[in-house]
């Protein structure tokens, strides 16, 4: 229900009122719901709790809590890289991908729930430069009484050596919502978007193609320096070369080595992102999962922020203020990177339409 967008609340709610036992109510009855049920209420903090707790996933997590000292009584939390992990120590009974969902929301949300201003992007925001989130603040125009305005930036700046920010936070949502509605609209329309995807997934063929290539020939110059390294080792030993010579002239072989070697790993890192984008697996679940969101997205008339989360993964800014908007699903990352192609192609459908209707 927390990965579809419904909140704690909500959740919470829903188990009281169809009788479900709260954990303590199961482990003292050993019942799930009981209509009679008068006490155990789930609370939020037991909800939460659970939802982030790894061992639905199949995970022991030990050495959570320690004692101060053995003077003092107090416990406090382990940091979480210091406790002790071990995994696949059970049957799951939750899948990773939905657990993931769920933290992925979490952090996003960040953990004060009752803020005053929960703006619709907060948590989405994120600065292109040095990776951290972007903060929204309340900025005072500088006549009197004026009313304040929420504006994006980038806090502390100066100390991580990024560049400063400031953005209307009100007019920079209004663009975005405006975006995001489109592209999903382009894809609700499969005329359009079908006549131009193929293309882009051509292109992305082309480019894994190229890289297989680039590989290729990289794996040669190697293979090549290391043959020559071998010769040339023989020759010293027989003579036929210097040993200065033969250090001089193997020190820019392995130079060169050195740098093929490491064009090679960024290539074959490239080689998996495009791998991926053109994998099957999973792509008919992601493809029911986009349909059924988009739709509901498209009737929705305030937009939710639940929704969004499950659309957008991060929303990136830089300094000249480009924006650059990186979605959960491949396909709506096509249509954003070749936006203006596709507008371009349903323009021209919308124009074969009208002269349909004429006829």
């Amino acid at each position: 229900m927390y990965a579809n967008g419904h909140g704690s609340v909500e959740i919470v709610n829903y188990l009281n009122n169809n009788h479900y036992l709260s954990p303590t109510g199961h482990r003292k009855t050993g019942l799930v719901q009981d209509e009679n049920k008068t006490n155990y209420d789930w609370n939020e903090v037991t909800l939460c709790n659970m939802l982030k707790n790894e061992v639905y996933i199949g995970n022991t997590i030990q050495n959570k809590k320690t004692v101060i000292s053995y003077k003092v009584k107090k416990i406090r939390t382990v940091e979480k890289e210091n406790q002790i992990r071990v995994d696949n120590t059970h049957e799951p009974i939750i899948d990773k991908e939905t657990f993931e969902k769920v933290q992925c929301i979490f952090e996003k949300r960040g953990t004060n729930t009752k803020l005053k201003y929960d703006y619709l992007l907060r948590g989405l925001l994120y600065c292109y430069h040095c990776k951290r989130k972007l903060q929204i603040v309340l900025k005072k125009n500088s006549r009197r009484n004026a009313q304040s305005h929420p504006y994006i930036i980038c806090a502390d700046y100066k100390k991580r050596g990024c560049y400063p920010l400031s953005i209307n936070y009100e007019k920079f949502e209004n663009h975005i919502i405006y975006v995001v509605k489109k592209i999903c609209q382009i894809y609700a329309d499969k005329e359009i978007f079908y006549s131009v995807y193929e293309k882009y997934q051509n292109k992305t063929f082309d480019i894994r193609d190229g890289y297989k290539k680039k590989l290729e020939q990289i794996d040669k110059a190697i293979l090549d320096i290391n043959n020559n390294l071998d010769k040339m080792y023989m020759d010293k030993l027989q003579g036929i070369i210097l040993e200065e010579d033969y250090i001089r002239i193997s020190q820019k072989f392995i130079f060169d080595r050195t740098n093929l070697t490491k064009q090679k790993e960024e290539l074959e890192e490239k080689l998996i992102g495009t791998e991926e984008k053109i994998s099957s697996k999973n792509k008919i679940k992601e493809e029911k999962e986009l349909d059924e969101l988009i739709e509901r997205f498209l009737k929705l008339e305030q937009i939710d922020k639940m929704y969004l989360y499950r659309l957008i993964s991060k929303i990136e800014i830089d300094k000249d203020k480009n924006v650059y908007i990186h979605f959960n699903f491949s396909k709506l990352n096509s249509i954003n990177e070749n936006l203006d192609e596709f507008i371009k192609i349903e323009e021209l459908i919308n124009e074969n339409n009208q002269k349909r209707k004429v006829v």
